[in-house]
């Protein structure tokens, strides 16, 4: 329901080739403000965001600089152009450099807060992917920059609070945690059809951060279980045979796959809060996670592990009524993680800052 608040936000987006996954979060937002609107510089909207959103395409020059970070400070200054006369009252981006560095700019130009949700530890990401050494202490200071000149930080977990605090974001800027949501209408259980052998599912990056290698060998070892991977592959990688490799799957294709399984893995050596925890809760499917992947206030229906003991775990919880367990899970985030919810604290939050900052 629309507030009687008037509020006018924009958000950038590189591309629009994921905006389906943001979709929930964004419309929360929407449904409670006056005007929303989307700066964008690759893909097109489909028919249906444009009932929510106000988009405005950037055309960006330097087409031949591969780096998107390069790219946008040789272009921010025409892009900006294209949009300097759209009304808004607060910029809110999801953490990320690009959209970090564009609305710290665009915040400036304009005069108007920004705010971020800090969504991620992108350094720990930088490490695990072994960014070389002098590019990945360019890329964390301006993203250190970027958050340390934003009007507010919402971070997505009390971990990440901690760590924008130790990275020298000044504490009055950072909020308490706003958790990612789940539209367990979408997620739910459902009959579809799957693989008669024990199923272990993941979801997300192929790349090394996710510690994909490590659950390949698992799977190697546990022949007998049949595993589905579902995400755009960052690495190269070889699948076993007992592996089916899906690609990257649509949001709308996501319910499916989280019905196809008996049990969630998320092996990460570094997590947000991870929405593929809450998608597979409500899709009543319990999980297996390492410590560094399951947010410490998030309740666990299945199990922790280390990645070298991942075998034994599902040999485990193969044994265990993964069913009730999973009942309880989506039970559990129906009460707690709605986007309604979301929405909300978001709303509270960007509202203030729009009134404290002149």
């Amino acid at each position: 329901m629309k507030s009687e608040v008037t509020m006018k936000i924009l958000t950038p987006q590189w591309s629009l080739r994921r905006f389906d996954r943001y979709l929930p979060l964004m419309r929360s937002i929407s449904e409670r403000v006056d005007g929303f609107h989307v700066v964008y510089a690759e893909r097109e909207p489909e028919k249906e965001w444009q009932n929510y959103f106000h988009f405005h395409k950037m055309t960006m020059p330097f087409s031949f600089v591969k780096s998107t970070t390069a790219r946008l400070y040789l272009s921010r200054g025409k892009m900006f152009s294209q949009i300097k006369d759209v009304n808004v009252d607060v910029i809110f981006c999801l953490s990320e450099l690009w959209m970090q560095e564009f609305s710290r700019y665009c915040s400036s130009r304009m005069k108007v807060p920004y705010a971020v949700w800090l969504r991620g530890n992108h350094r720990e990401f930088r490490r695990a992917m072994n960014v070389n050494r002098v590019k990945k202490a360019l890329l964390n200071y301006l993203e250190t920059r970027s958050l340390k000149s934003a009007n507010l930080v919402i971070p997505n977990s009390l971990e990440l609070a901690e760590k924008a605090e130790e990275w020298g974001v000044e504490k009055r800027k950072i909020t308490s945690p706003v958790y990612s949501g789940v539209d367990t209408e979408m997620f739910r259980p459902m009959d579809v059809e799957r693989s008669n052998q024990f199923t272990i599912g993941y979801s997300g990056r192929i790349s090394p951060e996710k510690r994909i290698p490590e659950l390949l060998q698992v799977a190697e070892r546990l022949p007998e279980v049949h595993f589905i991977i579902a995400g755009i592959k960052q690495t190269d990688i070889t699948f076993p045979s007992n592996v089916e490799y899906l690609g990257e799957l649509s949001f709308a294709e996501m319910p499916r796959f989280y019905n196809r399984t008996d049990l969630v893995v998320l092996p990460s050596v570094t997590e947000g809060f991870p929405g593929v925890i809450l998608e597979a809760y409500a899709c009543g499917k319990p999980v297996l996670v390492t410590r560094e992947a399951l947010p410490k206030e998030l309740k666990l229906f299945g199990s922790i592990a280390s990645i070298d003991q991942f075998d034994s775990e599902i040999r485990t919880l193969k044994k265990s009524d993964l069913k009730t367990l999973g009942q309880a899970a989506r039970s559990y985030v129906k009460e707690h993680f709605t986007w309604d919810q979301f929405g909300e604290s978001i709303f509270r939050y960007l509202k203030d800052v729009t009134e404290r900052v002149v």
